[in-house]
């Protein structure tokens, strides 16, 4: 009889292969689609086995590895691994490229698929803050998504830049409650691969006004040095969903506001040649149909539970005042961008 014991090396090199091509095929597919808990769920199983398996066998080779370290050419690597960690970490810390444009282009990537407006999302703004309870449910309309920028040719799915916030009833600024990312630090799809911000102060005018905060430029939208909390900011919602936040405004009565615009949404009064001589409408090619403006006033004490928001205007197409413009005449496929809004006090 043989006493030789079987050594585990084979199984755990079998183990360790499938689940590298497992995080390998759920990565890759993470990194071009957008977010499916299946596929995260198997990518974040896998990946806990692979790193176990890791560990099996970084035990059992424990000493060549370290044998390896104490040869020239063994240190020289481990310097040129430890310093390439800090140079990525550090980099996509501060936003640079390389480093971010690949991460930047991940993003890029999931517009380039349609809009589900069967999905509704949820999401929290705020909730480390002390007030009241609110969420603003917005149902995707028809036109939510459209055609967007162009990258290499291929046309991407262009969904709206958004901001929603709180004003006092004489119309006094109080708090934002969510703005989209990109609105947040001007970091559009034009600026991802390096060079300097896309500044697009006709996104939200209404709010970037409201807000009364100048960028270092003179412009009232945020910019990348100047941008906002990541407390209130997250990435465009695909399609439908309901934005769980908190006021902290002492105030009984709030009014609530949400502005909408997607660039690339082009009609018969708003197209590439409608102002020649405005240089931030026809100078980006992306202005189309100005941003549209909804508000309801809420009780926050005593009042109803549910408010439907209403259409009050639009903003200025190019983005040089903070009016709400009452003419809709022009407008056309923007007021199907959303179906309808409704808050509730929670």
């Amino acid at each position: 009889m043989s006493t030789v014991k079987k050594s585990n090396r084979p199984v755990v090199s079998i183990l360790m292969l499938f689940g590298f091509l497992t995080i390998l095929i759920t990565g890759l597919l993470s990194y071009g689609l957008r977010y499916n808990s299946l596929l995260s769920a198997i990518h974040t199983l896998f990946g806990l086995a692979f790193v176990s398996f890791g560990i099996f066998h970084l035990k059992n080779n424990l000493k060549p590895i370290l044998s390896y370290l104490k040869t020239p050419r063994g240190k020289r690597w481990a310097w040129i691994c430890s310093l390439l960690v800090v140079i990525t970490l550090s980099s996509l810390a501060a936003g640079l490229p390389p480093f971010q444009t690949v991460v930047d282009a991940g993003y890029a990537l999931k517009e380039l698929k349609p809009v589900d407006r069967q999905l509704t999302e949820t999401f929290y703004t705020r909730f480390k803050q002390q007030g009241k309870d609110l969420s603003v449910d917005i149902k995707a309309g028809k036109h939510y998504s459209g055609p967007g920028a162009t990258i290499l040719g291929v046309t991407t799915t262009g969904i709206p830049q958004m901001a929603i916030w709180v004003e006092d009833k004489q119309g006094n600024y109080l708090e934002t409650l969510y703005v989209t990312k990109k609105a947040s630090n001007s970091s559009y799809i034009q600026s991802i691969f390096g060079g300097d911000d896309v500044r697009r102060p006709e996104a939200l005018p209404h709010w970037s006004f409201a807000r009364g905060i100048k960028s270092d430029d003179g412009l009232m939208m945020p910019s990348s040095e100047q941008p906002i909390a990541d407390a209130i900011t997250g990435a465009t919602p695909v399609s439908s969903f309901d934005l769980r936040s908190v006021i902290e405004a002492k105030h009984d009565e709030v009014v609530i506001k949400f502005e909408v615009n997607r660039s690339f949404d082009f009609n018969h009064v708003y197209h590439l040649d409608a102002y020649p001589n405005d240089p931030v409408y026809s100078g980006s090619g992306a202005s189309a149909q100005p941003s549209l403006i909804y508000a309801t006033t809420v009780n926050l004490i005593d009042g109803q539970p549910y408010y439907f928001m209403k259409l009050l205007g639009r903003g200025h197409h190019s983005g040089k005042d903070g009016k709400i413009h009452t003419d809709l005449s022009g407008i056309t496929t923007a007021k199907e961008m959303v179906s309808r809004i409704i808050v509730e006090v929670l």
